[in-house]
């Protein structure tokens, strides 16, 4: 009659192989290749074999020659103002009326980061909500009464900051 493993030697074991299986994979996998210089500046993508036709990629800090990150940042902020009105109207009113009512802050101030595409389309947003003016039942108005915002093509996709408040 042959020894049997008991089951915590036989998972001890068996946690030991994967964790060496892990180790092994993760120290001799694609992520030990050095990435190509190119590609860590996001100035173009490594390119070979049939990808070699497709556009340079850009990471998402990048700017077209020509068009500066204040600028996109400033379009950004016109865009987010031209929604301001309808913003105070649902959002900020009810929450700053509603029983029991409470006029401080008076402002509630935000950081918006906003990622565009090359074609100036909205493909990624969050927001910051400053702690001293903090009022959460009009930020989560706010996430959800915002539309997308777009702005002029700037040719890359940009990522900026842009600060907002209401009213």
């Amino acid at each position: 009659m042959g020894r049997q493993l008991s089951t915590p030697t036989a998972i001890l074991l068996g946690s030991a192989m994967i964790a060496a299986a892990v180790y092994l994979g993760l120290r001799h996998g694609p992520a030990a290749v050095a990435p190509d210089a190119r590609a860590v500046d996001g100035a173009e993508a490594i390119q070979a074999g049939p990808a070699a036709s497709a556009p340079p990629v850009q990471r998402a800090g990048a700017t077209a020659p020509g068009v500066s990150r204040d600028e996109i940042a400033r379009q950004a902020a016109r865009a987010l103002d031209a929604h301001r009105p309808a913003l105070v109207e649902r959002c900020y009113r009810p929450a700053a009326s509603a029983p029991p009512a409470q006029p401080e802050p008076r402002a509630v101030r935000y950081v918006f980061n906003i990622t565009f595409d090359a074609q100036g389309r909205q493909i990624a947003r969050g927001i910051i909500e400053d702690r001293e003016t903090a009022r959460p039942e009009v930020t989560a108005c706010l996430v959800g009464a915002l539309p997308p915002v777009e702005i002029a093509p700037p040719g890359a996709n940009v990522r900026v900051d842009v600060p907002f408040s209401l009213p």
